[in-house]
């Protein structure tokens, strides 16, 4: 225990010696007076004498104790550890005060939410003090400073602070360190004031644990104020909804809804799902702390673009923005397939035009209406933005503007099939993957087969069963790859220290049969086999292996990815959507905004968007016709209410700074305010000693 004033002790034990001097001179002194006799009398004195001595006694501890306690609550005594940051600290100060605006914070607990307790607490270290310069940052998907640099200029800090709205975002702890260090930053060697960091959140635990604050200024003293219940608050929320529009051409489709009870109580829900002018209702019961999943068909009456939302029907919880889902889905036209190949579609058989018959498009008198047959060196930017996927077949050394441009398309989405069957394509995989740079990395490196060696009658050693495009087999698969021999193709090596997830087949010699990366933007898939000298063709494993394999390249097509609010969108337009000046963005609820901009590059039109920053469906259209769209979402991490154990994790997540954490919610204000108990002590004894001079009264 310390004392906020603690010279207020030594005063209050100096006057406790005040009750008693004035009991020793006010004593009374005898009075001799002549009695005839004092037998009686002198039996009277004595009674009389212990009452008033006992009276005394008790007046003068009452007085002594109320002085002591009066003193005690001057004093100010403080429980635990004294805060590093507080009006009671003199000297310059440099001082950012760190507010968090997440969706979390909009989490009511008996009525209020914990942004209304975080902007009052937060408005307590916003106080004029001589030498204190301060600043506000709303922390969020992204930091903004209310100015450039720390200010005197409280009132308009307060100010800002009252109008801080929660946003529908999640906290990126990377970017509010970096604008952080830069406001405590020293303007100049010289520069000694003290740095002062306060945060003030509910320090959720998804966003908060992944914080590094090792690179703020050497001395920042960092104080965690949390405005977090002592217990995770009850919260129900649709994390994701899933449509899985493979069907060509319309038909049914299956959506899967994510379902969240982060509650300690199974619970009976029902969803209300709504697509176009369709709406289905959905039921079940969630078990607590799990994520339950709702299914249901759809059916499909045209193709395009199609917005939805899944909805939580009648429910009471803590965070009500997170009971409402939007969704996006492309319900596919048939695909269009752009062959980079050097040999020629009328030559047959040959491994591409075995390729070209696999590929899950409708046929017109035997002839394919969707594949183009493309020399390398003719490839486009059009031809290859109109691409649903690029395949690569017998290509022949690929020039540096092709490899290029097929890495330009990667990057935007574009999935691609590789079929590697000559030596050059080991030269032209090389090329590819230094151009494409660390974003993506294969598990093996392809290399020419060694001089000599004979790749024939090869068989598939192991297979991932359990991973497309080998599940689509099922219990018949041992059956499938007993039939199937492979020739041609290339040699491999493991790479080191690479898992080898994304490794789905190897050969009995040892090197890969199939590999299937993917990015956060593209998705490669390496068959290495020479189709035309291989049996696979000839069997019938052969349309379902590569027609599944298609299938989950261009699944990452379908528009089932949802983007998060205040989370920058960049997307690649198709290539058919046409220049920047005939396309306009819109929102699909009809809302007059601006949604981004759009813009002509040399890969073809993008839609940009720095910050979308509330929950919905938007796109792009040519008119009326629908090119592309988007569903903004709140994040969904953001639903779970658990938060960090700051008792014990502060010092960590402080990175060698001082560091100080309270919760305001946990009671420990009211134990530093125990002074007003040491005042309410001071008035009963003044009323005891009241009550015992009435009592011992005459």
């Amino acid at each position: 225990m310390t004392f906020l004033h603690p010279w207020a002790i030594v005063l209050g034990i100096l006057a406790a010696g005040i009750p008693l001097t004035v009991h020793l001179l006010t004593k009374p002194r005898p009075i001799r007076l002549p009695l005839s006799t004092l037998k009686f009398l002198q039996e009277v004195i004595q009674q009389r004498r212990a009452r008033h001595n006992l009276r005394d006694v008790l007046i003068l501890l009452l007085r002594t104790f109320a002085i002591l306690l009066i003193a005690l609550a001057i004093a100010r005594p403080q429980w635990g550890a004294m805060p590093l940051i507080s009006d009671q600290l003199d000297g310059d100060a440099v001082r950012v005060v760190a507010l968090d605006v997440s969706q979390s914070m909009a989490a009511t607990d008996r009525g209020v939410a914990a942004m209304e307790r975080a902007r009052t607490q937060a408005a307590t270290f916003l106080r004029y003090q001589p030498g204190l310069k301060a600043n506000l940052l709303l922390v969020g998907a992204e930091t903004h400073a209310v100015f450039d640099s720390p200010s005197v200029n409280f009132e308009q800090l307060r100010e800002e602070l009252a109008n801080a709205e929660v946003l529908p975002q999640r906290v990126d702890v990377r970017k509010f360190v970096e604008v952080a260090g830069k406001m405590l930053a020293p303007i100049s060697p010289d520069d000694q004031r003290r740095r002062e960091l306060v945060i003030v959140s509910d320090f959720q635990r998804s966003g908060w644990a992944r914080i590094d604050m090792t690179s703020l200024p050497e001395g920042t003293q960092i104080q965690w104020e949390s405005v977090a219940p002592a217990e995770r608050l009850p919260n129900l929320a649709i994390l994701n909804v899933r449509v899985n529009a493979q069907e060509w051409g319309g038909g049914v489709s299956q959506c899967e809804i994510d379902i969240y009870n982060g509650t300690n109580n199974l619970r009976q829900i029902e969803v209300e799902l709504q697509v176009g002018e369709s709406l289905w209702n959905l039921k079940a019961s969630c078990p607590p702390d799990e994520i339950t999943t709702l299914s249901q068909e759809l059916q499909w009456k045209q193709t395009g673009w199609q917005s939805g939302e899944a909805r939580l029907v009648d429910v009471d919880d803590a965070l009500s923005a997170d009971n409402v889902r939007p969704f996006a889905v492309r319900i596919p036209e048939e695909p269009v397939y752009v062959l980079l190949t050097r040999q020629s579609a009328t030559v047959r058989p040959s491994s591409s035009w075995f390729l070209e018959c696999a590929l899950p498009v409708r046929q017109t008198q035997g002839e394919t209406t969707a594949v183009h047959w493309v020399e390398p060196s003719e490839a486009d930017t059009n031809l290859l933005a109109s691409a649903d996927v690029i395949l690569l077949n017998q290509p022949g050394r690929l020039s540096e503007e092709t490899v290029k441009l097929l890495s330009v398309f990667f990057r935007r989405g574009k999935p691609v099939l590789y079929v590697t069957s000559e030596t050059q394509d080991a030269v032209n995989l090389k090329s590819l993957l230094d151009t494409l740079g660390e974003s993506i990395q294969l598990p093996v490196e392809f290399t020419p087969p060694p001089a000599g060696q004979s790749r024939r009658e090869l068989t598939l050693a192991s297979v991932r069963r359990d991973r497309p495009p080998f599940n689509v087999f099922g219990d018949h698969l041992n059956n499938v790859l007993g039939q199937l021999r492979f020739s041609g193709g290339l040699d491999s090596r493991r790479i080191e220290g690479r898992p080898d997830d994304d490794l789905l087949a190897v050969y009995s010699d040892g090197s890969a049969s199939l590999v299937l990366v993917t990015t956060d933007t593209g998705a490669l898939a390496i068959l290495n086999a020479d189709l035309n000298d291989s049996n696979l063709p000839r069997t019938g494993a052969f349309v379902p292996l590569i027609e599944e394999l298609l299938r989950g390249l261009m699944d990452r097509r379908l528009g089932n990815d949802t983007a998060h609010c205040g989370e920058p969108i960049f997307v690649q337009l198709p290539g058919d959507a046409g220049p920047a000046v005939v396309l306009e963005t819109f929102d699909f609820r009809g809302a007059d905004k601006t949604c981004g901009e759009l813009l002509d590059e040399e890969t073809g039109t993008v839609w940009s968007w720095k910050n979308p920053d509330q929950p919905g469906v938007y796109g792009v259209k040519r008119g009326e016709a629908v090119v592309f769209a988007q569903a903004v979402a709140i994040p969904a991490e953001e639903s779970n209410l658990e938060s960090l154990d700051l008792q014990t994790l502060a010092p960590r997540l402080a990175g060698g700074h001082a560091t100080y954490y309270r919760n305001i919610t946990d009671g420990e204000e009211r134990r530093k305010d125990s002074w007003m108990w040491f005042v309410v002590g001071c008035v009963l004894c003044m009323l005891g000693e009241v009550g015992v001079m009435l009592a011992f009264r005459n």
